[in-house]
């Protein structure tokens, strides 16, 4: 149980080390029919908080810079620090959306309205998850004025944010701020002509994009000099997730299907230390290492997850957790203080 100054204390911290903390994370979903998608978290460490899943219930408050709607329509999964459990970083909900912040360095926010419509982008994860099903829903929102995401300058450069939601249907979006507008963009993980099912960091999602088609029209001349990308650079990243995913052969299970996610999440999961070819900032030492990284299967509302002190691949099926009206919130710790098996004893499977 943490004093009230402790908690004042922790909030100053989180606040004056996010600018050196610049986060490097990655994100896509699978080109294939069983809709799992990934993200990582990728930095460094934060003294005094601590990664959490936790379970969000129906009904539950909703912080009151989320938004008009003060209660959530839908029980949820969230990734939060657990002495800020409003600043959801990521998560799925029971009817398979999910939602992930990441850092944009190039953002800057929109200032408020002052009117109930206004969302503080802080909190766009929990307005997102507790509100919505699908993409098509939060597009709908974002464009017809129920909301207007805001930010000060604290949101903005290098404590930018940008997010990435996705759906059981296999649509995702990206949602960005941009000389103080927000841009939205539709990802429907068709080879290019919307996206590729992958977002990173900076620069800003079009470009990444255009990066891809310009690499895929060199790939179609005579005698073809393209390589793969090898550095953790957020270009490279979104590079090496599109091809390795496009070259996954055509899963034939569930079990498949997964465990072609997880090889996608080891091209892009940064070693802890100081790693060269990162986009850590000048004195940030050994930052930008992936603390965690989460699959998302959006049919089965499922959420998997290993993390740097534990790469036992973990489960938790929604359907298993309470999202009840009037559930008491409960964590699970991502750190190394956790009950769960970091290893499996396989001497008990051998067999005559």
């Amino acid at each position: 149980i943490y004093s009230l100054l402790q908690l004042r204390m922790l909030r100053i911290t989180f606040t004056l080390l996010a600018p050196v903390a610049v986060a490097a994370c990655s994100n896509w979903i699978m080109s294939n029919d069983y809709f799992i998608s990934g993200r990582t978290m990728d930095l460094g460490p934060i003294p005094g908080l601590e990664w959490s899943l936790a379970n969000m219930p129906r009904a539950s408050a909703l912080h009151p810079q989320a938004g008009p709607i003060k209660k959530a329509k839908y029980g949820s999964v969230g990734i939060v620090f657990r002495l800020l459990p409003n600043q959801v970083t990521g998560g799925l909900n029971e009817a398979g959306l999910s939602c992930d912040e990441q850092t944009l360095i190039t953002t800057q926010m929109p200032p408020p309205t002052n009117t109930s419509r206004d969302v503080n982008v802080k909190y766009f994860c929990q307005w997102a998850l507790s509100n919505f099903a699908t993409t098509d829903e939060v597009h709908a929102a974002l464009l017809n004025g129920t909301a207007h995401i805001w930010g000060t300058n604290e949101s903005s450069a290098q404590n930018g944010l940008h997010h990435s939601l996705r759906d059981a249907t296999g649509h995702s979006l990206v949602v960005e701020y941009v000389d103080s507008q927000m841009q939205v963009y539709r990802d429907l993980n068709d080879g290019g002509k919307t996206g590729y099912g992958v977002m990173t960091n900076e620069p800003e999602y079009p470009f990444m994009v255009r990066l891809v088609q310009h690499t895929e029209w060199k790939r179609t001349l005579a005698r073809p000099g393209v390589t793969m990308p090898g550095t953790w650079y957020p270009d490279h990243r979104f590079m090496r997730l599109h091809f390795v995913k496009e070259g996954m052969p055509k899963p034939n299970s569930l079990r498949e299907a997964v465990m072609q996610a997880v090889h996608v999440l080891n091209t892009v999961t940064v070693p802890m230390g100081e790693q060269i070819g990162t986009d850590s900032g000048a004195g940030e030492g050994a930052g930008d290492h992936t603390m965690w990284g989460i699959l998302y299967d959006h049919k089965e509302k499922t959420v998997y997850w290993r993390t740097q002190y534990n790469q036992n691949l973990q489960r938790l099926r929604l359907a298993d957790i309470d999202l009840a009206t009037g559930a008491t919130i409960k964590y699970l710790s991502l750190s190394p203080r956790n009950e769960l098996p970091w290893f499996n004893d396989a001497s008990h499977s051998f067999r005559g």
